[in-house]
């Protein structure tokens, strides 16, 4: 069985005094409805589990809005008793059934002492028809994405690895031995990456064969689902724009670098429901001048990420074996690896009730533009600039730059050498800035 850090999450949420629905965003098959079974499995809870694609007779009590009726319909239609106290009543699939959306503010409202829990694949979709808005500030959200490499190593028996990690402080020394095993480590998450079914199929053969028939499965399904896209967009356009990701990476996005065959605005349409579907991410730019980051977005400048490290490199059709064995993880295919898998970190880092989002910073001149790859802020909400390299070297121009522009107390550089930090000094028109850099391998992005 796959360990998921955010079951603790869920148990916070489960024994409050005071709760609300919780409504679980994710995209298809990265394990929200597993999660919820480990979750009532592991803390002894009664599962009514609902998948709402069935037709089940108690939906037209749905539109009554009475949670309580709806319960008692439950209860005859499957023959059993639901104790508010030791249940948890999950709603699976409602993108196929919406009037469970707004049913939920009364749970809240009129029967707060039962465990609501809901999921659904394309549950965006229906959350972007107006008649089918959140009820805001009746339910509680939890974002869901791949497994971390953390988790990837729980999965696979790794615990000293974690243990490892787990206990790393800034400074800290790491073996050569064990640096080395933790990169390699890396290299073996970025095949498989961390879509929980590839991970498990891992964890049970250690085949990559396996573990890509998986992958090549999940991409399918990906592609079959834009059929089921509510016909608001061309599927086969879609595809289009699924399949240019792996040379998309990294990149500002220009529609016509997708393909020159349709007009910016169906391409932008169709960029914004696979966002929507959550197989791929925007990376927005961001002027970076003060927190939040998001007050400075350009909406029409972003960059794209893929869902997940190990879609990423089956997309690539790139040889399993070669990067498990290839001594620098950012050799391969210019760095889309390494940039993809801190990315996809960075981006779930954040709070699982808060609305993931990652930004980027460029500046563009004719004679010193300049990028770094990512930009977060820490706990202390300074702004970081973060920045992706090849091996265990490589310059920082770019990095500098914005450190000198914008003032900045410190930087991040992620490569494969050991952690170090300094204090770096540079002049500039304006006197002496110094600042700290901090290096970090890969394997300690969280």
């Amino acid at each position: 069985m796959i360990e998921r850090d955010c079951l603790s999450h869920l148990k916070e949420w489960c024994y409050r005094s005071k709760r609300k629905p919780l409504l679980i965003r994710g995209a298809r098959q990265v394990g929200k409805t597993t999660l919820v079974r480990m979750f009532a499995e592991q803390e002894d809870f009664q599962l009514v589990e609902l998948n709402m694609e069935k037709p089940w007779r108690f939906i037209p009590t749905l539109n009554d809005l009475n949670p309580r009726r709806t319960i008692e319909a439950i209860e005859f239609e499957l023959r059993i008793d639901i104790d508010p106290g030791r249940s948890i009543i999950f709603f699976d699939e409602v993108q196929s059934c919406p009037p469970v959306l707004s049913l939920l503010r009364y749970f809240y409202e009129e029967a707060p002492e039962y465990r609501i829990m809901v999921t659904g694949s394309l549950l965006e979709f229906v959350l972007s028809e107006p008649e089918f808005s959140i009820p805001v500030g009746r339910i509680e959200l939890f974002y869901l994405g791949p497994l971390t490499f953390q988790e990837f190593l729980s999965a696979t028996g790794e615990d000293k690895a974690v243990a490892r990690l787990e206990h790393y402080s800034l400074g800290d020394t790491i073996q050569e031995p064990v640096h080395e095993k933790l990169n390699h480590l890396v290299r073996i998450f970025n095949v498989v990456g961390g879509m929980p079914e590839a991970v498990s199929r891992f964890a049970r053969s250690s085949s990559f064969k396996e573990v890509e028939r998986i992958k090549s499965e999940i991409i399918e399904t990906f592609r079959l689902d834009f059929n089921k896209y509510q016909g608001r967009s061309n599927p086969q356009l879609l595809t289009t724009v699924f399949d240019s990701m792996p040379r998309l990476m990294g990149k500002k996005l220009i529609y016509s670098h997708i393909t020159p065959n349709y007009r910016s605005n169906d391409l932008a349409k169709a960029v914004e429901q696979l966002c929507l579907a959550r197989i791929i991410v925007k990376i927005f730019h961001t002027h970076a001048n003060g927190i939040p980051l998001a007050a400075e977005k350009n909406e029409r400048f972003f960059k794209m990420m893929l869902l997940d490290v190990g879609l990423l490199l089956t997309q690539l059709n790139l040889m399993p074996t070669e990067i498990e064995q290839i001594g620098e993880l950012n050799l391969v295919n210019n760095g889309a690896l390494a940039e993809q898998f801190i990315g996809q970190h960075l981006y779930q880092a954040q709070p699982h009730y808060r609305a993931p989002e990652l930004f980027y910073w460029a500046r563009e001149k004719r004679s010193s533009s300049a990028e770094v790859d990512y930009v977060i802020t820490d706990d202390s909400n300074n702004i970081v600039p973060v920045e992706i390299k090849a091996g265990r070297t490589g310059r920082l121009r770019s990095l500098q730059i914005m450190v000198l522009e914008k003032s900045l107390p410190r930087a991040v550089r992620f490569c494969s050498a050991q952690p170090s930090m300094l204090t770096e000094r540079r002049k500039t028109a304006k006197g002496t800035v110094d600042f700290k850099l901090i290096s970090l391998p890969h394997y300690l992005v969280q």
